[in-house]
């Protein structure tokens, strides 16, 4: 194709205007090398003119000193006193004018060093001369020698400088030849391509002046040609849809023609379509006229069969409908009659049971012989073809309706029935209802018979009364004289009414003021959390740094003991800070009522264990004797929440350690028979205070020291969280002190908060309140007699025996058991007491236990809960047998199976064949319902090392399929799965038989409140809180319930392939660090670079959106929420709108510690949540969960 005129005028301006950019842009670039390069000459000046500076003035400061040495006179230390300062600000601005030369920042480091000790050494001298002392001419030499390294040092600066400016000047005289040139060749250029294209335009013209010619040529023939298309248009539009204009040509005449034809097979096209509308329309209308009207069902599906069978040409039909006996029952049928019928269809029977109970319609060309057939005069035809379709109303099938016909079905008429099939439910289902109706109003017209029956008989009674109403008349009388008395009352009264209305008004505008009030109240109230939660972030967001530097700093072998020590002291430090916001924030949470508990069965031993390991080492350093001791009528389990209870009792512990300088710290745990309580008092020897001051202590802020020169320090919230929390315990806190003696600090917890105290609770603060009694307790299921120990195989066990630990206290019963363990060739233990059976199974390790309840010593509950609270115990397999009824309790703790004694002996083939099972290789399989996939692949690799096979699903209705499946032996499942609510999945999960004993572990990121946790409860085994190590306690649990056996080996265990590669999931991947606190980019920078990652640091959500569109290998972003300008959550939905960064993993880090931040920052886009301070090991395990699985496919 030629090019025109226009094209070659866009081309030639085009090229001239790209040649003047080009020319332009290089001199532009031309011109800042230059300046760039004069900038750079005239900082090398500089560094030059400021190292001889330095030099300068550490002279001045010799001649102060030598000035001074010489004649003792301090008018010579004049030069000295600014030239220390001086010499240091030159030395700063050095260094940073040296900050791009690494030579230069090394000679600028050793200069600053031997600065300051030659600038000590003269200070030193100076002070001996004032102190009239004798001064070292050894020093004086050392000064010397420093002076003449720092010589030697500036003069290397200086030579360097000086090597640059040269390099940096020829530079300059380099980019000043070159700008003359480049800019006389565009010029050349321009001139070219100017003389090029003005021939190429000349010559265009030309052509155009010939074209003009050939293009009047042809307009005459074009006319003629129009004409005779305006005629076939003028047909067209009167409805001449079949004419036709034949053209030869192929131009766009040509073109013209055929879109003509076109045109005319369309609208032929589009009027039949109308017609069939029509015909729809009409058939719709008309039976609707035939379902009009209050008709019974019989009547009504006769009128649709017979108008349905005529309007589609069908020769039979009928209608089947649902009854409340879950059958179709036959409602009306056309040219069927004297036909075997059946009058009632099962759901899926036949074809029309099939299509009802499918939703879907049936179309069948082959009909069987004995399914349906056309009857007349002479004989019996088989229809063509039959349809079946389902009536629907409301989505929900209803009946069905069946045609069939001698010829075959258009799918206009197909379509037409598809179409009525809705309306004939809803006719046929009011017909239904009408009829339901009808026979509750024939029910009403009875009962209003019998009301007329017992109207009458009421009328007998009112006789009856009118004769006592006449007697009341002269009661009436009597009444008016003691009315008369009464109106002399009532004046009386009314007076006083308006007084006490007065009182009212009076007491409403109080109740307004009061109101106010507590509207002032709420908003401080609210004003609170908000600056707790600001409060929160300024805090936490500083003290992140300076905990993850100060444990790098600690952790850091290079450093030496002292500063390792010092980064202790910080880390120490950092984390009582933290500490203190945390108390804060319980304080807060407790006056706003959202602190939740979490109670669980607590071993009183090992709250005693854990204040004994806490607080020894404090006591030893204060010489002072630390004592616990408990009472042996204290339970061994106390149903409480165990972190609130330590941290109630750390608290009073740390506080007598505190304010104890010489004696004794006791813990004295009882239990008080009158309330059924358990006491925990703190006794002390130490300060004691004042009977004034004992009530200000537990006030929050409050100390009874609080002046300015106290000897101890802390924030008085202590007390005031302690005495909170033991209210939200059900319990109370008292206190009796005796000020220089010590104090005594009493905190009673009633045993069974659900029933409180037994009896009257005496408090501090509070009116004394009288409880009910306690309900009484079941017996212990130990028994006293202890029979003889049974002989067995325990003397005679090789390493790769297979042992069976029988804890049995029926003599008798456990030979008979030991004897049919060794015909399954076992080694056989036995122990008849429970603890005895502990300590066997510790120190056997047994493959599988068999376990009787009722045990001397401790029952077989016991033995349960400190097999499955020991880690080297818990896989164990046990069986439990037992005389009582407690097989589901005995599921519930982790028993593979139960049985009821006496059992007949055939039984223990059975109990042996369970216990092998659970003992068997092969992998367990487990089924995770996880709503986030990334999660669940990361969960599902983390089992497979362990020899856990895994299937994923999202959907509750495919996960409750797949749990029918035999070889599923435990579920883990998330909370927040959509499609249907988990508390429905988990009923539907234990009420389907087969699945009741299926264990069920919660996996859950939510907040859970105590009535959805207790709701949990009732079907699932056990919750576990996502966190940064809840894979290890999902591991714990799923062996707690697959009876996961370690194979004993004295090799030693390799950590598994796959296990590792999790481990360097981290190396090499690239890291988006957003946050606007340069402390916190620092201090992660260095933790993540420790795991070989690469980090990119941005300081505002507009560097970070611009950042990652720079580095499209970014593998993660760590992205903090609050930041300037643009906040994390904006930040974050901008990068999801991104299609290329949907998958990208974005961890939200905030120091926002309060609720609904978590669902805020998922809403926003983000894959995860980390709340500041930051755990690293809680990040590092984050970022290997989201990391996974590009790593895996790598």
């Amino acid at each position: 194709m030629k090019t025109t005129l226009k094209n070659n005028l866009r081309l030639g301006l085009g090229l001239s205007l790209i040649i003047l950019f080009i020319s332009s842009l290089a001199s532009y670039i031309s011109i800042g090398n230059l300046i760039k390069s004069t900038e750079l000459v005239k900082k090398s000046d500089e560094v030059i003119l400021n190292a001889e500076n330095i030099i300068s003035y550490l002279k001045d400061a010799e001649t102060g000193q030598r000035g001074f040495l010489l004649t003792g006179n301090k008018v010579f230390l004049t030069p000295y006193y600014g030239a220390s300062d001086s010499a240091a600000l030159i030395l700063k601005k050095v260094e940073l004018d040296t900050k791009d030369n690494a030579f230069q920042q090394k000679n600028v480091a050793a200069l600053k060093n031997i600065l300051f000790k030659r600038m000590d050494i003269i200070k030193s001298t100076i002070e001996i001369k004032t102190l009239g002392g004798v001064i070292d001419p050894t020093v004086l030499f050392q000064g010397k020698l420093y002076m003449d390294e720092a010589r030697e040092i500036v003069s290397k600066m200086v030579v360097e400088e000086k090597r640059l400016l040269e390099e940096r000047t020829n530079e300059l005289n380099k980019l000043t030849s070159y700008t003359p040139i480049l800019i006389l060749i565009a010029a050349l250029l321009a001139i070219l391509i100017t003389l090029f294209f003005y021939r190429r335009v000349s010559i265009d013209f030309d052509e155009r002046v010939k074209l003009q010619q050939e293009i009047e040529d042809k307009k005459s023939e074009m006319e003629k040609r129009i004409a005779a298309i305006k005629e076939i248009a003028y047909q067209i539009s009167n409805g001449n849809y079949g004419v036709k204009l034949d053209s030869q040509t192929e131009d766009d005449i040509g073109e013209l023609s055929d879109s003509l034809n076109t045109m005319s097979s369309s609208l032929k096209k589009s009027f039949d379509t109308l017609e069939e509308n029509e015909w729809l329309q009409t058939g719709v209308a008309n039976l609707n006229v035939k379902m009009v009207g209050e008709k019974d069902v019989f009547h009504l599906a006769e009128d649709i069969i017979a108008f349905l069978a005529n309007y589609t040409k069908s020769q039979v039909g009928a209608i089947y409908l649902f009854k409340d006996d879950g059958y179709l029952h036959l409602k009306g049928q056309y040219a069927l009659r004297g036909q075997n019928l059946l009058q009632t269809i099962e759901l899926g029977q036949g074809l029309i049971g099939q299509a009802v109970k499918s939703g879907k319609p049936i179309l069948l060309d082959d009909v069987p012989q004995n399914e349906l057939t056309i009857t007349h005069a002479t004989g019996n035809i088989k229809p063509a073809q039959v349809i079946v379709l389902p009536i629907i109303r409301n989505e929900i099938s209803i009946g069905g309706l069946e045609l069939g016909t001698i010829g075959k079905y258009s799918d206009l008429q197909l379509h037409f029935l598809n179409l009525v099939s809705s309306d004939v439910g809803t006719a046929l289902l009011g017909a239904q209802n009408r009829q339901k109706l009808q026979q509750l109003l024939e029910e009403t017209q009875a009962q209003s018979e019998e009301l007329q029956v017992q109207h009458s008989e009421l009328e007998g009674l009112n006789a009856e009364l009118e004769a006592q109403a006449q007697k009341l008349q002269a009661s009436e009388e009597e009444l008016r004289v003691q009315q008369e008395e009464l109106l002399q009352s009532n004046q009386e009264l009314e007076e006083r009414s308006s007084l006490l209305e007065e009182k009212n008004e009076l007491i409403e505008e109080r109740n307004i003021e009061i109101q106010q009030k507590a509207e002032a109240l709420e908003l401080s109230t609210r004003y609170k959390s908000e600056f707790l939660a600001n409060m929160s972030h300024e805090l936490r967001t500083p003290l992140n740094s300076i905990l993850l530097l100060s444990r790098l700093m600690a952790e850091n072998e290079a450093m030496d003991r002292e500063h390792q020590e010092y980064a202790e002291v910080i880390q120490s430090s950092g984390q009582g800070l933290l500490s203190l916001i945390d108390e804060i924030l319980d304080l807060s949470k407790i006056e706003a009522g959202k602190m939740e508990l979490d109670r669980t069965n607590i071993k009183v031993d090992e709250v005693i264990f854990n204040m004994r390991s806490l607080f020894n080492p404090l006591a030893k350093d204060k010489n002072l004797n630390f004592v616990i001791e408990k009472s042996p009528e204290v339970p061994e389990f106390f149903h409480t929440d165990k972190m609130r209870l330590e941290q109630i009792i750390k608290n009073l512990l740390s506080n007598a350690i505190k304010f104890t300088a010489v004696g004794a710290v006791t813990l004295n745990i009882t239990k008080n028979e009158k309330l059924g309580a358990l006491v925990f008092k703190v006794t002390d020897t130490g300060v004691g205070i004042a009977p004034e001051k004992q009530g200000m202590v537990f006030e929050a802020f409050q100390q009874a020291d609080g002046s300015t020169r106290r000897k101890f320090g802390g924030t008085g919230l202590g007390l005031s969280i302690s005495r909170e929390l033991a209210k939200l315990l059900g319990g109370y806190i008292d206190l009796k002190s005796t000020e220089g003696e010590g104090s005594i600090f009493t905190l009673t917890l009633p045993i069974d908060r659900n029933k409180g105290f037994d009896g009257v609770v005496p408090s501090v603060d509070q009116p004394i309140i009288a409880l009910e009694p306690p309900v009484k307790k079941v017996s212990h299921l130990t028994v006293d007699n202890i029979p003889q120990e049974v002989e067995d195989d325990r003397d005679n066990i090789q390493p790769d025996d297979k042992v069976i630990l029988i804890v049995e206290d029926d003599t008798p019963f456990a030979k008979t058991l030991l004897d049919f363990t060794r015909k399954r060739n076992y080694k056989g233990l036995v122990a008849v007491r429970g603890d005895a059976g502990i300590e066997m199974a510790k120190t056997f390790k047994p493959l599988a236990i068999l376990l009787d309840i009722q045990l001397p010593v401790k029952d077989g509950w016991q033995v349960m809960e400190e097999l499955k609270s020991d880690p080297s115990t818990r896989p164990i397999p046990v069986h439990i047998m037992s005389s009582l009824q407690v097989k589901k309790e005995s599921l519930l703790k982790g028993a593979v199976d139960f049985i009821n004694k006496p059992f007949a002996f055939e039984h223990m083939q059975e109990i042996f064949s369970k216990l092998e099972n659970a003992l068997s290789r092969h992998p367990k399989k487990v089924l995770i319902v996880e709503e986030n996939e990334q999660h669940a692949k990361a969960l599902s690799y983390f089992l497979s090392n362990f020899n856990i096979q895994t299937e994923i699903v999202n959907q509750v209705n495919e996960s409750v399929s797949a749990l029918h499946k035999p070889e599923v032996n435990c579920v883990i499942l998330d909370m927040g799965i959509p499609d249907k609510h988990a508390y429905e999945t988990l009923e539907v999960v234990k009420k389907t038989p087969g699945l009741e004993n299926l264990p069920i572990i919660i996996f859950t990121g939510k907040n859970l409140s105590k009535g959805e946790e207790n709701r949990i409860k009732q079907y699932a085994d056990s919750i576990v809180v996502k966190t940064a190590h809840s894979y290890q306690r999902i591991l714990d649990e799923a062996g707690l319930f697959l009876h996961l056996v370690e194979e004993k080996s004295k090799e030693k265990i390799k950590t598994p392939k796959k296990f590792s590669e999790l481990q360097d999931v981290l190396v090499g991947k690239t890291v988006l660090v957003a946050d606007d606190d340069v402390r916190n980019i620092f201090s992660l920078t260095k933790m993540l670079e420790q795991h070989q990652m690469k980090v990119v640091a941005a300081t505002d959500g507009k560097e970070a959106l611009k950042l990652l569109n720079e580095n499209p290998g970014i593998d993660v972003v760590l992205m903090d929420m609050m930041m300037p300008e643009l906040d994390g959550y904006e930040t974050t939905t901008a990068i999801r709108q991104d299609v290329k960064y949907r998958n990208l993993p974005i961890l939200a880090v905030t120091a926002k510690a309060m609720m609904g931040d978590r669902e805020k920052c998922i809403a926003a886009g983000a894959s995860d949540y980390i709340s500041k301070p930051v755990d690293m090991d809680q990040l590092i395990s984050l970022l290997r969960v989201w990391l996974y699985e590009n790593h895996h496919k790598s």
